[in-house]
């Protein structure tokens, strides 16, 4: 079992960070590059809804980034967990945007992909701010 943890500052000037991390992370792990493309979209999309949504845009604020490599019976798992320091959202509220009367509306397409991408296995508030967790099985 390998753990990676990073801290950023909650600002989405930060995602090049974020992808020279995921990077590394994908190497040192052995991880295709096209699970590394579905890493990077899934953790980035949720790093950007807690920027933004989770922390309001308060830059004084931080997103920490947890990811655990594990081998089971079943094969390799990934459990990731994206955490805000600020008010967050409850991610099982988003409306499904290919809803024909959402269409044309401006967001809800980022919980969209993580959910094509990863499974969402819990979301926890704390005295912190809201944790969110997830699941993906790297090739």
């Amino acid at each position: 079992m390998a753990t990676y943890t990073l801290q950023l500052i909650s600002h989405v000037d930060e995602c090049r960070a974020l992808h020279d991390y995921l990077v590394v992370l994908a190497e040192r792990e052995e991880f295709s590059q096209e699970f590394l493309y579905e890493l990077e979209l899934v953790v980035k999309e949720a790093f950007v809804n807690a920027v933004r949504h989770g922390n309001s845009g308060n830059e004084a604020a931080t997103v920490n980034l947890r990811v655990e490599s594990l081998r089971e019976d079943s094969g390799r798992i990934l459990l990731i967990e994206v955490a805000d320091s600020g008010k967050g959202f409850a991610i099982h509220e988003i409306d499904n945007p290919t809803a024909p009367s959402l269409l044309m509306k401006s967001s809800g397409r980022g919980v969209f992909l993580i959910r094509a991408f990863a499974e969402i296995i819990g979301q926890e508030r704390d005295e912190e701010g809201w944790r969110l967790r997830l699941k993906m099985m790297p090739y």
